[in-house]
């Protein structure tokens, strides 16, 4: 009896651990059978990503063939992924029958690591841009690798013009007289063009190493900086002008410790957010425009003389026709000599004036343009007459050369009156301005068919 209950118990013991046996089993195939489905999810989900990317993505083996290729790379050479199943990269890709030297795949299965390149590919028309990454065994050794290609052709092209950009830039800006600059926002410079030796005397390292307010004289740099500050407070505004460029008149030092006047037009050079960082600025110089305006000035102050002297003329006319005609009529009198002598000093200073007054009206009155013989000594001798007193106030000694011999021309007396009368009150002007005093020195020749004077 004992005996049957004990393999009865041991039945019942095996029968359990079968029961859990088979439940462990079909578990396990449950789990697999989850595990083929996770994979079986995922393979499609890679060949799904696998198949969507834009660039073009291929795996090849050690012998450098095709092992697959997403539809973008089959797509590029117009073929199906199975075509190109199993021919070599280079054959497709570079149209050649070898591996090009700089090939990203052979770098990877020589070194394990991943590679890049750049190719242009005549046979196709376009840049590419290669990365390669190594594939392993289960034993650590490469056999093959992923290849991710991209089509740089616009990138390239973008560049190329970038590159064509900045060398007309730089072309423009190494022979433009002007001078051009950019400071970042502490007023540092960080570029100037060769054309500052020519306005300044400075090399551009020179240049360079300088401070703004050393460019600048004091003055001018006060100014500089209180209209910037004024357009990075127009920057703050809700409004604002992206390109507004605003214009000075400014002066800079020179090397030899001359001061040159200088139009700078600047504007503003933009970050990415559109928030200033350097400031772009071209100097241009202005000397000869600042002549031409005193050159102005003293025409309009020689036009107000004029009228100024027509007015004086006419007023003095009456009284000296009354001192010349009286002093004339006592001289017909029965005088005595020293009151004679007087009279006649009276007489005869009172002509001098006349004469004067004469030019003062010849020079301030309005003709019409008459062409007729002239002689260019005269002309020029009556000039010196009519500035003879302020010469010799202002300590000018003239001297003039004026060839005997000099024939008459066909031209305008009043306008080569007024013509050497401004050249000789410009020469005054800038003597005294520079010196308080000087010489001016007058030639006339023939030389040829032509007078120079």
């Amino acid at each position: 009896m004992i005996k049957t209950d004990t393999s009865k118990e041991r039945l019942i013991v095996e029968l359990e651990l079968l029961r859990r046996r088979i439940a462990e089993l079909e578990e396990r195939d449950a789990e697999r059978k989850r595990t083929e489905e996770k994979i079986k999810q995922a393979a499609k989900e890679w060949r799904t990503t696998f198949d969507s990317i834009t660039d073009l993505v291929s795996i090849q083996d050690k012998e450098f063939k095709l092992v697959r290729v997403n539809k973008a790379f089959a797509g590029t050479f117009k073929m199906k992924p199975k075509e190109l199943v199993g021919k070599t990269c280079y054959e497709i890709v570079h149209g050649t029958k070898q591996p090009c030297p700089d090939c990203p795949h052979k770098r990877t299965l020589e070194t394990k690591e991943p590679a890049t390149g750049e190719f242009f590919e005549h046979h196709l028309g376009v840049h590419l841009q290669v990365a390669t990454s190594p594939i392993f065994n289960e034993k650590g050794k490469v056999v093959g690798s992923v290849h991710i290609t991209r089509d740089i052709t616009e990138r390239k092209r973008a560049e190329e013009m970038l590159r064509e950009s900045e060398r007309r830039y730089h072309l423009l800006a190494e022979n433009v007289a002007d001078v051009i600059w950019t400071v970042d926002m502490n007023m540092r410079l960080t570029y100037i063009s060769p054309s500052v030796t020519r306005l300044l005397g400075y090399s551009v390292e020179e240049a360079m190493a300088k401070m703004m307010e050393e460019v600048f004289t004091p003055a001018s740099f006060e100014i500089a900086m209180k209209a910037l500050a004024e357009e990075l407070v127009i920057e703050d505004m809700e409004e604002k002008d992206l390109l507004r460029s605003r214009t000075l008149e400014l002066e800079l030092n020179c090397k030899d410790g001359s001061i040159v006047p200088v139009e700078v037009k600047y504007s503003f050079l933009r970050g990415p957010d559109g928030r200033p960082v350097e400031v772009l600025a071209i100097a241009r110089d202005i000397t000869k425009r600042k002549k031409m305006q005193q050159q102005l000035i003293l025409t309009d102050r020689l036009a107000s003389v004029g009228e100024l002297a027509s007015g004086i003329a006419h007023e003095l006319n009456n009284p000296l026709t009354s001192v010349i005609g009286f002093s004339q009529l006592l001289l017909d009198k029965d005088v005595s000599d020293d009151v004679k002598l007087d009279l006649k000093i009276i007489y005869s200073e009172a002509q001098r004036a006349a004469q004067v007054v004469k030019g003062l009206l010849t020079f301030a009155r309005k003709h019409t343009p008459v062409k007729q013989l002239v002689n260019i000594n005269r002309i020029i001798e009556k000039v010196l007459e009519l500035r003879a007193y302020e010469q010799r106030v202002n300590n000018i000694q003239v001297n003039t050369h004026f060839a005997p011999d000099l024939p008459e021309v066909m031209a305008d007396h009043f306008q080569l009156q007024q013509v050497f009368l401004n050249i000789i009150i410009n020469a005054e002007h800038f003597m005294i301005e520079a010196h308080g005093e000087g010489t001016i020195t007058i030639t006339t020749e023939k030389v040829g068919d032509i007078i120079k004077a």
